[in-house]
């Protein structure tokens, strides 16, 4: 944080009163982020919570700042050196990834003798999940130290659920109460962290004295942003030319505030980064491959969308056979050794198959065993992301410390089962992991494959939407002569006679993916085969079907639990 300058305008001319109601937008420039929930901002923001909100820990509610009193204590400036040493915030424990909220005793303030414009107490602090509009794909923040000052508790309680992000899973994040005057009584006799947040109502003079006083104690290096009370464009320009990092003002949502961070982060260089779609079988044989492969497909052929498909299956990836190459290598060069591994040594490796897609085939040999390392599965997907504007992921059907991870840190997930037990049971467990894990991302995608077998009693759909929880977006009918001969041709499904309906429903899937929103299509039905019914998914919440009272199977247990 640099040295601030010297104000000598008034507060009452450089700072006029803006009404909550009326909320410029922020410019966007260089260095800086527009947020559009501050665009959205009313004085009366109606509190949707979101089903992926995670709330508090328990036990971790913040209370209201104590008044601290000392017998016979002599007031002083809550600016000036504690003489008997400053008290530091107890922090939580390290690998302790839950936040503790700790209570920054207040000193006792002196008497103003100017009019100091104070934040407005009714602001709500929570804000509605932004719509997903963002260009690219999210990225995670660097493993930094991060310290937030609050005013507010409810400012404390939307920081510390910032936490729980996968985001935020390399940062150490300490939330404590007192706000700007608490930061810089603590910084006096304590070094600062790599990003200090801070949440202050002040405007005008007052404010930029205790900045000053703020950018005395901060290291060198260290980002600064303020949480403030209005959006207010010319105080924003002023705490730029100040040196703050970012001006934030509520309400905001926890993935608006962990956008903000993880832009002060970006690499200039290197600013693009691309959006990850993992696909994943609740089973294995449900045909997530293939239905990966025909969504990227229809992304680069039918759309025009720049793609890349990876084959995360070094065992038995099919990508090779779906797009006829005889590889001996590709994936497993790739994660041979992460640390040599770069843009340009990635881009050698894949295979460009049009002019919009690239492959990055898994050989499928037996001869070596697979890597396990996170870490080399992360710089693969870091490469990826870093290549290519959206790429698929075809995630083979195990459980393990990378394939999990890449679950949780993808911007979108598709999940394929059919409709049996097995799948079904896996699919709860996915989806209930995944809002655990996720809590500020959107829900994943279902796809409900293989529906309408002769002979075979399967679980309505209805019966699967009520126990799982999750609506499908695209249910696709059995038909083993039309996916049968693609795969032995290797042949996508546009390309096989009898398979329209079916890849109407890929091309339905992939609008989403591309765009975020679904086509306007009506429901399809061809008597059993190709594609079942398209099904939008608008109401998150799951429509109850009353179960057999009395069956005892599992099945019935599952929709009790439900």
């Amino acid at each position: 944080m640099t040295q601030p300058k010297q104000n000598q305008v008034s507060a009452t001319t450089a700072y006029p009163s803006v009404a909550p109601s009326v909320m410029p937008a922020l410019p966007r420039s260089a260095g800086t982020v527009a947020h559009p929930v501050l665009q959205q901002v009313t004085n009366k923001v109606q509190q949707q919570p979101s089903p992926y909100f995670a709330p508090p820990p328990v036990g971790g509610s913040i209370p209201a700042p104590a008044q601290v009193s000392t017998p016979n204590a002599v007031p002083r400036s809550p600016l000036a050196p504690n003489p008997g040493g400053s008290m530091p915030p107890t922090a939580y424990q390290p690998g302790n990834r839950a936040t503790t909220m700790v209570q920054q005793p207040s000193p006792a303030m002196p008497v103003q003798t100017m009019p100091v414009q104070t934040m407005p107490q009714a602001m709500p602090l929570q804000a509605p999940m932004p719509m997903d509009t963002k260009e690219g794909g999210e990225k995670a923040l660097p493993g930094i130290s991060i310290h937030s000052f609050c005013e507010r508790p409810e400012t404390a309680r939307v920081v510390q659920s910032i936490n729980d992000d996968w985001r935020m899973a390399r940062t150490n994040l300490k939330v404590y109460m007192g706000g700007l005057p608490a930061a810089i009584e603590h910084y006096n006799n304590e070094n600062t962290p790599g990003l200090v947040m801070f949440e202050s109502g002040l405007r005008g003079p007052e404010l930029f004295a205790q900045l000053a006083r703020l950018a005395a104690v901060c290291d060198s290096g260290t980002k600064v942003v303020m949480i403030g009370a209005v959006n207010d464009i010319k105080l924003y320009r002023e705490l730029m030319d100040q040196g703050i990092s970012d001006y934030i003002v509520p309400p905001f949502h926890p993935l608006t505030l962990i956008r903000a961070l993880s832009d002060l982060y970006a690499d200039p260089d290197k600013p693009f980064v691309g959006k990850i779609i993992s696909f994943f079988g609740a089973k294995g044989g449900v045909g997530s491959s293939t239905i990966a492969h025909n969504i990227a497909w229809a992304l680069a052929g039918k759309i025009g969308q720049e793609t890349a498909l990876v084959d995360l299956d070094s065992s038995w990836g099919t990508t090779a056979l779906d797009f006829m190459y005889d590889c001996s290598e590709g994936l497993e060069e790739a994660l041979s050794d992460p640390e040599r591994l770069d843009a340009t040594l990635l881009d050698r490796i894949m295979v460009r198959h049009s002019e919009k897609l690239t492959i990055l085939p898994a050989a499928a040999t037996l001869g070596t065993t697979p890597t396990t390392l996170p870490e080399a599965y992360e710089a693969l997907v870091a490469g990826v992301r870093s290549l290519s504007p959206l790429a698929i992921l075809d995630i083979p059907h195990i459980w393990t410390d990378w394939s999990s991870q890449i679950l949780k840190s993808s911007d979108e997930i598709v999940i394929t089962a059919t409709p049996d037990l097995a799948n079904l049971r896996n699919t709860k467990n996915l989806v209930d992991y995944l809002k655990t894990a996720r809590p500020n991302d959107v829900e994943p995608l279902l796809i409900l494959n293989k529906m309408g077998v002769p002979k075979v009693a399967e679980i309505p759909e209805k019966d699967f939407v009520a126990a799982v929880g999750l609506k499908p977006a695209v249910v696709i009918g059995y038909d083993p002569a039309v996916f049968t001969k693609a795969s032995n041709d290797g042949k996508m499904l546009s390309d096989v006679s009898g398979a329209q309906a079916a890849f109407e429903g890929i091309m339905y899937l992939a609008h989403r993916l591309r765009t975020g929103d679904f086509p306007s299509m009506v429901t399809t039905k061809k008597k059993g085969k190709g594609l079942g019914k398209f099904v939008q998914s608008k109401d998150k919440s799951s429509k109850k079907i009353r179960g057999n009272n009395q069956s005892i199977s599992l099945f019935a247990k599952l929709k009790k639990r439900k």
